[in-house]
């Protein structure tokens, strides 16, 4: 099981990029292959945030009806899954002022959601590792594992240092390891 890996590589923000310029030309197949591609990382960062499945799932399909609808308004820098972080934390933020205005949601959902973890036993030791971090942490680790953004598109995305990010990021993956082999012991 690889929880912990760094995804992201040029030709990946290339085919990325391509996907923007197509989108803003109307191309609802591009649209379709970004969501594909980026969709379970924008799912897991907005579920990091708001911690309510249905909230994420409207936020998602905020975000990409965002993108159709501003993919002309990116500047390719090669930093396209920066862009569309930042306009999921501001879908994120904006569901949050909502909800703040309702009443209080009485279920959160789990956090090893983020994750693609079929073994139960696996998923309900990373649940309660992933639950030990804090909101900041576990967004870090989510936007950076399950999203494939490095540390300086997190901190720009989360308006903060890479230095800070890279230093909470290495925080959170020791308690998360430390967490995990301590279940691993009491297991065996």
């Amino acid at each position: 099981m690889v929880l912990f890996s760094t995804v992201g590589n040029s030709s990946r923000d290339e085919r990325l990029e391509g996907y923007l310029k197509a989108i803003a030309n109307d191309d609802m197949t591009s649209l379709r292959l970004l969501y594909e591609e980026t969709g379970a990382g924008v799912f897991s960062f907005a579920l990091s945030m708001l911690k309510n499945r249905e909230d994420a799932e409207d936020v998602l399909q905020d975000v990409y009806l965002s993108v159709h609808n501003s993919a002309h308004l990116y500047k390719p820098m090669g930093r396209p899954m920066e862009w569309l972080m930042t306009i999921t934390r501001n879908q994120c933020l904006s569901k949050l002022r909502q909800r703040s205005k309702q009443k209080p949601l009485e279920r959160e959902d789990t956090a090893v959601d983020y994750f693609d973890i079929s073994d139960s036993d696996q998923r309900i030791a990373l649940n309660e590792a992933l639950k030990s971090l804090t909101d900041e942490e576990r967004r870090i680790v989510t936007l950076h594992s399950a999203a494939g953004l490095k540390h300086r598109e997190i901190g720009a995305v989360l308006d903060m240092p890479p230095s800070t990010v890279r230093t909470k990021y290495h925080r959170a993956l020791k308690k998360l390891r430390k967490l995990l082999s301590e279940g691993g012991a009491n297991d065996g």
